[in-house]
C-alpha cells in the first residue's frame, strides 16, 4: 500500500508542478495602469526610403487622413489620401501634405520628388479627385521647410507655386463647403 501512496503521491505532485509552471507561462489577461500592450511591429526609423522600408516609413507617419496608396519608383515617392470628413478640413489635409514634404525632403536623402492626391471620402474609384500636388527636391530650402510645421493653408500664391497645386472643380467645391 505505501507503493501506491507514493506513486499517488508523486502524481499529483507533477500535476500541481505542471499546473504552476503553465500559469507562470500564461500572460495576465488584464494590463496594468497605463500600461500598453506591446505592438507586435513596430516601425523602423528610416535612414533611406527604399521598397523594403515603404511601409514602416508610412506607418511612423503621423497622418490625420486616411492613405488609400502608396507608390515608390525611382525616388518618386507618390502619396494617394483620403480626406476624412468631419470638421478640422482642409487644414488636416494641409498639414498632411507639410508632413509628407517634410519627411521626403528633410528626412530622408533620396526622395526627388513628392506626388501627393487627394481624394474625397471614400476610397480612389469612388471619391473624386480634389487635390493634387508635385513638388521636388530642388524646390525646397531648410528654411522653407521649417516653415511647414506651421502650415495651415496651401491655397495662398506662395505655397501654391512651392506644392505646384492643382485644385480641380469637385475641389473647390470641397473647400468651399467645409469653409461655411
Amino acid at each position: 500500500m505505501s507503493l501506491v501512496l507514493r506513486n499517488f503521491a508523486l502524481a499529483a505532485l507533477c500535476f500541481f508542478a505542471a499546473l504552476a509552471l503553465a500559469r507562470l507561462a500564461e500572460p495576465p489577461f488584464r494590463h496594468a495602469e497605463g500600461e500598453r500592450p506591446l505592438a507586435v511591429f513596430t516601425p523602423l526609423r528610416v535612414e533611406r526610403l527604399t521598397a523594403d522600408n515603404l511601409a514602416d516609413a508610412m506607418a511612423a507617419m503621423p497622418l490625420r487622413n486616411r492613405i488609400l496608396r502608396v507608390g515608390w519608383d525611382h525616388a518618386i515617392l507618390t502619396v494617394d489620401l483620403a480626406a476624412r470628413p468631419g470638421s478640422g478640413q482642409p487644414a488636416a489635409v494641409w498639414e498632411d501634405v507639410g508632413t509628407l514634404a517634410r519627411f521626403s525632403f528633410a528626412q530622408v536623402p533620396n526622395v526627388k520628388r513628392l506626388l501627393v492626391r487627394v481624394y474625397g471620402a471614400g476610397n480612389r474609384t469612388d471619391g473624386a479627385l480634389l487635390i493634387a500636388a508635385d513638388s521636388r527636391r530642388e524646390d525646397w530650402t531648410p528654411q522653407r521647410l521649417d516653415e511647414l510645421g506651421s502650415l495651415r493653408d496651401l491655397t495662398d500664391g506662395d505655397w501654391r507655386s512651392q506644392f505646384r497645386l492643382l485644385v480641380t472643380p469637385a475641389g473647390r467645391r470641397w473647400l468651399d463647403s467645409v469653409a461655411e
